[in-house]
């Protein structure tokens, strides 16, 4: 057999070895991994971490399974979309809230804040001084209230000024102070009674009677 000949069967043989470990390592894994080179991002949470997971016979970046916060964000949308009324949306989000991850909440309790009436205020007021409730809950909250009538605004601005362990605390004790111009330091029953005086001589007019 001359050299050439012999070059090209050992050359034959190698390429059928190479062919069979690829036919068997096809069959072991269920196709070639392939990493794809671009993938689109959560629509709804566009800075979304991602994982690598293999699927099929190929390996695809997807959105983490544990990202709360845009699966609440996507529940709270699924509610704001809806074709019921304001008052049920908001009785919808207070429902859902409780159950929402802590990064969504606060978004959450705008929506509410947004949609909840005077007077249901009290349903969704009561986390201004709920301990469990996170700053940034309350924070909400609490901007909402300046804009309530005063009816609304000034019992629950004494209650966060007799709660110490709200950051508002100081900022509503000052409203209080401006709004009858008394100080009555840390006696709130004093406050107590005051204010209910205050809004008999000082009541709320009816946003319809309002003239322009």
């Amino acid at each position: 057999m001359s050299m050439k000949l012999r070059r090209l069967v050992l050359g034959g043989t190698a390429f059928l070895l190479a062919l069979v470990v690829a036919v068997v390592a096809w069959r072991r894994d269920g196709g070639l991994r392939v990493r794809a080179a671009s993938v689109v991002n959560d629509p709804q949470s566009p800075a979304s971490p991602q994982s690598t997971h293999y699927v099929g016979a190929y390996t695809v970046p997807l959105t983490a399974d544990g990202n709360a916060a845009a699966s609440g964000s996507g529940r709270v949308g699924g509610v704001l979309v809806s074709s019921a009324s304001s008052s049920a949306k908001a009785q919808a989000l207070l429902a859902l809230f409780p159950q929402l991850p802590a990064a969504a909440q606060p978004a959450a309790a705008q929506h509410i804040m947004n949609l909840l009436p005077d007077t249901a205020y009290l349903s969704f007021a009561v986390n201004l001084t709920n301990a469990n409730a996170s700053a940034e809950v309350r924070a909400v909250i609490y901007a909402d209230l300046l804009h309530r009538p005063n009816a609304i605004k000034l019992p629950w601005l004494l209650a966060v000024a007799r709660s110490p362990g709200v950051s508002q605390s100081g900022e509503a004790a000052a409203l209080l102070q401006a709004t009858l111009r008394e100080d009555h330091g840390a006696n709130w029953n004093v406050w107590s009674e005051r204010i209910r005086a205050w809004l008999q001589a000082n009541p709320d007019v009816p946003e319809a009677n309002v003239s322009n």
